[in-house]
């Protein structure tokens, strides 16, 4: 049963704010809507309710997030005018009035599209970024937090509510092991209780994006304490609406190490931006910008990116992907070995035909230049680099029976020894897949193996 206190409609606040509605209220507080008579304009305003006012640590907080605020003046943090205390003791905070949606409304309509969904998660570290560099942090960063405003064409998202805000001088409003937040949006070390800093908001700012693009937090479960348990144990689904280059900034902020998490939000924020041209280069058949990004090589190695593929026609993601759109330096390399491939297969095709060697037995000076050559070896050829991954994570990757990595990671398979190679997954628990491929070129897409699926479930079927 949603409770609506409007006790204070008609009346007016310090002597200037006449209370017209109410906007929104909480356990705590109201926020009303209202006219200031002095500047004449509307704004909106959180004033305590009576009932509170006996509670000394929530007014503590409550001060504490009209100071915090008041302190910031990034465009996508919510604006602060004035804070007092009314005629009967009660505080109050005076702020901009926002007109649109909170981005908890908007997810509920489903998911938002990538590009999007990017402007929106930068925008908000911009304000996080400010905050931290201010000593402030969050702590409890969601959606409903978050809101949505359109101004003329252009559209600014507003971080609010800094109540529960932290920082190295509010260390002595929370207990040790006290337990700030929303279970969905929360951080490992904020599950466990552990003392924060500025990285647990660049944890929740991951599980919001992860949760616009995708319609779905990272991290659901029946209870509370199982959700919290999600984000200390269990890994981050795979997204599937997005570039890779989105993909891997999530995997960054998603870290349950805070230590190899994406360590600002200044950082947060550049990488979102090349993530947009990125997506948006996509969308219009281009090759994405910056092919010598970090954003672009493996986590695993020195090549392109290869943790999340783009979806197919069908929606569905292949297991085994090559990216494309190589740096200049990369297309030199190639041009290369297929000139090296050339020569080989020549010396092959005419190496072996005794009529066309010279003899050097009788003349010395036609020695090595002119006689038979050996053959290449494996090692000789140019490879082929695959990237691997699966739809399982660390499924152990074969070749021709040898096992050699733990996807996703990369193969290396020759390029011309006319030979098909076997290529493996397995996991335990699941039904390994296999295919067979003799690429004839450096760039040759591997064939598409299926899904691996539980062990259990191919029994069944």
């Amino acid at each position: 049963m949603e409770m609506v206190f409007s006790d204070d409609v008609g009346r007016k606040i310090a002597g200037r704010y006449d209370i017209t509605r109410v906007i929104g209220e909480g356990g705590m507080g109201v926020v009303y809507e209202a006219y200031d008579t002095q500047v004449d304009r509307d704004v909106a305003i959180k004033v305590v309710r009576s009932e509170c006012l006996s509670d000394r640590k929530f007014l503590t907080r409550f001060r504490r997030e009209m100071e915090v605020t008041t302190r910031l003046r990034h465009p996508s943090t919510i604006r602060v005018f004035e804070h007092g205390e009314a005629e009967d003791g009660r505080p109050y905070m005076v702020m901009e009035l926002l007109t649109g949606e909170s981005l908890a409304e908007r997810l509920e309509q489903g998911r938002i599209p990538e590009i999007e969904a990017l402007q929106h998660a930068r925008q908000i570290a911009e304000s996080l970024s400010e905050a931290h560099e201010n000593g402030i942090f969050h702590r409890d960063l969601k959606p409903d937090n978050i809101f949505i405003e359109s101004v003329g064409v252009s559209t600014v998202v507003k971080v609010l509510d800094f109540g529960i805000a932290g920082g190295l001088d509010a260390t002595r409003l929370t207990r040790a092991g006290e337990v700030f937040g929303t279970p969905q949006y929360m951080s490992p070390e904020q599950c466990n209780g552990l003392p924060l800093d500025h990285r647990t908001d660049i944890y929740s700012l991951g599980c919001i994006l992860f949760e616009m693009i995708e319609g779905r937090p990272p991290f659901s479960a029946e209870s509370p304490m199982a959700t919290m348990l999600k984000h200390v144990k269990a890994k981050v689904p795979t997204p599937r609406h997005c570039c890779r280059e989105t993909a891997k900034v999530l995997m960054m902020a998603l870290r349950k190490d805070r230590t190899k998490r994406i360590q600002d939000c200044g950082r947060f924020a550049e990488l979102l931006g090349e993530c947009i041209g990125a997506a948006r280069a996509r969308n219009e058949g281009r090759s994405p910008p910056n092919p010598d990004s970090p954003l672009r090589r493996s986590q695993a190695t020195t090549g392109p990116i290869s943790s999340v593929p783009l979806l197919d026609r069908t929606g569905a993601t292949p297991p085994i992907i090559v990216e494309h759109g190589l740096s200049v330096a990369s297309k030199l390399v190639i041009a290369g070995l297929g000139v090296a491939f050339v020569v080989i297969v020549a010396t092959l095709m005419f190496g072996t035909n005794s009529s066309s060697i010279p003899d050097t037995s009788s003349n010395p000076g036609l020695s090595a230049k002119g006689a038979d050559e050996p053959a290449p070896t494996v090692r000789d050829l140019p490879k082929n680099r695959a990237s691997i991954i699966s739809n399982v994570d660390n499924a152990r990757v074969y070749l021709d029976g040898e096992f050699i990595c733990d996807t996703p990671c990369t193969l290396e398979i020759p390029v011309g020894d006319n030979t098909e190679h076997e290529i493996i997954l397995r996991k335990d628990g699941y039904v390994e897949v296999m295919t067979k491929w003799k690429p004839r070129s450096v760039t040759e897409r591997p064939p598409q193996l299926p899904d691996l699926k539980p062990a259990d479930l191919a029994h069944m079927d």
